[in-house]
Formats: C-alpha cells, sequence, structure tokens
C-alpha cells in the first residue's frame, strides 16, 4: 500500500516555530551526550571476514568539532568493521540498526551515528550503529564490502547473545551514502553476498522496515558533485552499465521491499530532492510501502542538529509514529 504523510513547507510551519525549537533542542540534547556505546563487537570471526584482499590501509579516527561545539568524530579506511550497541533502560524489544553516511570513503559516527542511538535508547529501541567497510579503498572485494558488512551486522542483531531483542522487530536506518546502503539491504534480499561462515548467516539479512535520511538512490550520470564521488567510491572510476544498473534504486524494485519512512528537504545541496522522488516512484511501482515526507527547508546531514526552525529538524519523531504505526517500536 502506498502512503504519502506529508509534504511541508518551511512557511507553513512557522507558527509552530516555538514548538519546533523545544523539539530541537532537546534532540540536540542527544547530540551532546558524551554516552559511549555498552559494548562494541567485531563483525567476523578471526580470519573469516570476506571482501579480500585487503587493501594497504590503515585505519583512523579524524576527531573534530562542529560549529555548535559539538564532537564530530568519523572513521576512515575501517580495516575493522564492528558493530557499536547501545542498550535502553526501559527495552521494548525492538532494535535499529544505524548506518550513517559518509560517501562511502568515510563513515559517520557521532552525528547520524551514536547521538541518533541515545535518542533511540530513550525511546526503548536498542541501537546499534555499523561501522562499515569502504569501498573507497578499493578493497578486493570491490563495491559489495560494505553489503557484505551490513548483511552480517542484521544477521548479528537478530542472533542476539549479547543482547535481547525481537528478531521481527529490526528497522535499519541510513543517511546519504548510509540511505544508499540501506536501500541496498531492503532490495538485495537474496543475494548472497558471502558464503556462509557459522550459523549466524543461516539468519535474515532483510530489515522489518527503512528510515532512509536524504537518501543517495541513484549511480547514474548527471548528479551533484557530491554524488558522483559516492559513484566515484563504490564502483570506481569506469564501471560498466551493469555495474551502474545494479546499484540504482531509482526503477522499479522488488515488491519484497519492508515498508519505508523518507525525509528529504526539497533545497538539499548535496544529494537533490529528485533521489527521493525517484525512489518514491519505484517503490510505487512495485506495490511498496512509503512514507514520504518532503520539506522546504532542511540540510543535508543534519542528524539531530538541525536548524530549530526547521520542521525537518521533527524528523525522529515523525518516523518513531511511523515506527509505531508498522509495529517496529
Amino acid at each position: 500500500m502506498l502512503k504519502i504523510t506529508a509534504i511541508l513547507s518551511g512557511a507553513a510551519a512557522m507558527p509552530q516555530a516555538q514548538a519546533q525549537e523545544s523539539i530541537a533542542t532537546d534532540f540536540r540534547r542527544y547530540a551532546a551526550d558524551m554516552r559511549e556505546p555498552d559494548l562494541v563487537v567485531g563483525l567476523w570471526p578471526e580470519g573469516r571476514m570476506p571482501g579480500g584482499p585487503v587493501p594497504d590501509i590503515r585505519e583512523t579516527i579524524d576527531d573534530q568539532t562542529d560549529n555548535s561545539g559539538l564532537r564530530y568524530r568519523v572513521a576512515e579506511h575501517v580495516t575493522r568493521p564492528t558493530l557499536a550497541y547501545f542498550a535502553p533502560a526501559n527495552p521494548t524489544g525492538a532494535s535499529v540498526l544505524i548506518l550513517p553516511g559518509g560517501g562511502y570513503s568515510r563513515v559517520g559516527i557521532d552525528r547520524e551515528g551514536y547521538e541518533t542511538a541515545r535518542w533511540f535508547n530513550a525511546q526503548g529501541v536498542a541501537a546499534f550503529i555499523l561501522r562499515y567497510r569502504l569501498p573507497a579503498d578499493r578493497w578486493g572485494g570491490g563495491a559489495l564490502v560494505a553489503l557484505q558488512d551490513a548483511q552480517r551486522a542484521m544477521r548479528l542483531i537478530r542472533a542476539g547473545g549479547k543482547w535481547s531483542v525481537d528478531p521481527k522487530r529490526v528497522t535499519v536506518l541510513g543517511g546519504s551514502a548510509g540511505g544508499h546502503l540501506a536501500i541496498s539491504l531492503c532490495v538485495k534480499v537474496y543475494e548472497r553476498t558471502y558464503p556462509v561462515i557459522d550459523a549466524v548467516d543461516r539468519l535474515l539479512a532483510r530489515p522489518d522496515g527503512a528510515i532512509l535520511l536524504y537518501p543517495v538512490v541513484s549511480m547514474g550520470a548527471g548528479d551533484s558533485a557530491a554524488v558522483t564521488g559516492s559513484k566515484l567510491a563504490l564502483l570506481g572510476a569506469n564501471p560498466t552499465p551493469g555495474e551502474i544498473a545494479a546499484w540504482s534504486f531509482d526503477q522499479r524494485v522488488p515488491g519484497i521491499t519492508p515498508p519505508i519512512f523518507l525525509a528529504h528537504a526539497v533545497h538539499d545541496r548535496v544529494v537533490p530532492v529528485a533521489h527521493a522522488l525517484a525512489l518514491f516512484g519505484a517503490v510505487r511501482g512495485s506495490g511498496g510501502e512509503i512514507d514520504m515526507h518532503l520539506f522546504e527547508d532542511g540540510a543535508h546531514g543534519l542528524g539531530l542538529r538541525g536548524d530549530p526552525a526547521w520542521p525537518m529538524s521533527d524528523w525522529p519523531n515523525l518516523a518513531r509514529r511511523w515506527q509505531v504505526r508498522n509495529g517496529l517500536a
């Protein structure tokens, strides 16, 4: 069933500016929080990680502070993919796998990652942040390495052991290139991207729902420089038409995709809103469920740090209501 639940403009929402400021300020509290993960686990058994050979790289963390004084760490040249677990004080059994963006050449840690996990924890949702390998580093597995990590992460969450979650209420959340990876996880459900290693790999990798923020959708030509950068990182300098098509989701997608929540700013200067519209059309063509929220004012990569005057800054509450309605909370 197709759903369009909100197309908002900044002008229409101005009478609610005071309420929006209160909400957004509360979100920024989670961005300013210094709580670190309760547990960090490696994805792969020692010596069993697929996607080799390993490039000659050394993993580093770029530790910065943004203009608001909030911490902004980014991982580069990831060699040991990990899953960081934030445990809620009052768990509902629901969980979310968070895939931060970074153009497939870096991956965020704080913005779109840890801060979002803290907010989900406050709702009783267990949160997992994936630090995935980056195709830009030219692994032997090429474009597949990030998806290998995402599939393995989804299976580890469902397997439990060190945590307890409902395996039928696992949402994936991705922003920008992380949104592209999240779509890949939803669409490439039956693609075995690596050999079975253990019992964990017998579990489903398909998420039960997807929250997509300003996602990269197409690897086609004629996009912004940033999207071109994601394409270069993922597919290299001279991808074939078949490779471009395999990683583009602007045409029809399989009807097996889970329910989707999509938020995008009309004037996004990094990933054009045409990507959101194309995904909407593709999911609609397959008969899938998609709640699309378009905002006149907003920004790319805002996470929980958006301008309080922007209706887009309220995306977590919109996503939360969507989760509740779809039994994912």
